[in-house]
């Protein structure tokens, strides 16, 4: 009898165990492939665009529309061209890279500017290419026409992901996870 119930008990702590990893697994699951829908509908502050960096951070996950023009990459990181609205062999280019601590954001516009930012998207520095290669301070450009030119340029991802309502709702866990980040 005590050989039976040790296995009985072995076998239902096994299926716990193995129901409590699924579990964190689909949570992780939801929370990256809804992660623009739960960054639109929690506070942030001004200057920080949630959106924006979910969509990026989150880029296997998230619904890439097939647009003519548009060409995804995820080699190493991951790129996103815009060869509609490119000047000469300058296209616009969206980028996140994973290899720093808290992963990097970056923008290349079609004029040989390079945009930095950080994990809230929110610009560090930029390299006017044309003029110099040192790093420039932010406060010297208009912010609000780059972001406006970001979302110009690749805003049809939020758009696309942002009404991607899940079918089990994590905001508050994505609210604890990622509140802190963008306010």
């Amino acid at each position: 009898m005590n050989k039976n119930r040790i296995i009985g008990i072995s076998i239902v702590v096994l299926i716990m165990g193995i129901l409590l990893i699924v579990a964190n697994l689909y949570i992780d699951y939801n929370l990256r492939k809804y992660s623009v829908y739960y960054a639109h509908n929690m506070a942030h502050k001004e200057g920080t665009h949630p959106e924006m960096a979910m969509v990026l951070e989150n880029y296997d996950l998230v619904y890439e529309p097939d647009i003519k023009g548009i060409e995804y990459r995820t080699d190493g990181g991951h790129m996103i061209y815009n060869h509609k609205n490119s000047i000469g062999n300058l296209v616009p280019t969206i980028t996140f890279n994973r290899t720093h601590e808290k992963g990097q954001y970056s923008y290349y516009d079609n004029i040989n500017v390079n945009y930095e930012f950080d994990e809230s998207f929110t610009l560090i520095y930029f390299r006017d290419k044309s003029k110099s290669l040192d790093r420039m301070n932010p406060k010297t450009i208009n912010q609000k026409a780059l972001y406006k030119d970001i979302y110009k340029n690749f805003g049809f991802l939020v758009e696309a992901n942002v009404n991607r309502k899940p079918r089990i709702n994590l905001q508050k866990q994505f609210n604890k996870k990622y509140y802190k980040r963008f306010n």
